[in-house]
């Protein structure tokens, strides 16, 4: 007579709902999730570019070396439960083996002008 019981969903099923509600899908084409803290003042979500995503100029070479990560983009997504999120987006870096110039890819995670993503930024000059 009681009402089925619903199962729970699995921890990954979850942990990919809470990522798409903090973190924009488009961003999330590119970037995985690495990390998250809380600080006093805001929370932080760290982003790594997706290994696969070599830039175009080398993605015929065969001698094309990881070489780390460029500067991080912070960035503004929003605020949750009274915090600001920011997205701290690492970008892979790349060169040629026995090279020195580096190679990376460039997204549009901001507004011009604005660290913020752009739904957010829209909103707030609405």
């Amino acid at each position: 007579m009681g009402q089925k019981r619903k199962s729970r969903p699995s921890t990954d099923t979850l942990f990919e709902t809470v990522s798409r509600m903090l973190v924009p899908d488009y961003i999330l084409e590119h970037f995985d999730i690495y990390g998250a803290n809380e600080y006093p003042t805001c929370w932080v979500i760290e982003l790594r570019e997706k290994e696969d995503l070599i830039p175009l100029e080398l993605k015929d070479s065969p001698e094309v070396i990881f070489d780390g990560y460029c500067n991080p983009i912070e960035t503004l997504s929003h605020s949750f439960v009274c915090k600001p999120i920011y997205l701290k987006v690492y970008r892979r870096r790349y060169k040629l083996s026995g090279e020195d110039k580096h190679y990376s890819n460039s997204y549009d995670l901001t507004l011009k002008g604005v660290k913020m993503v752009p739904e957010l930024g829209l909103f707030l000059k609405e």
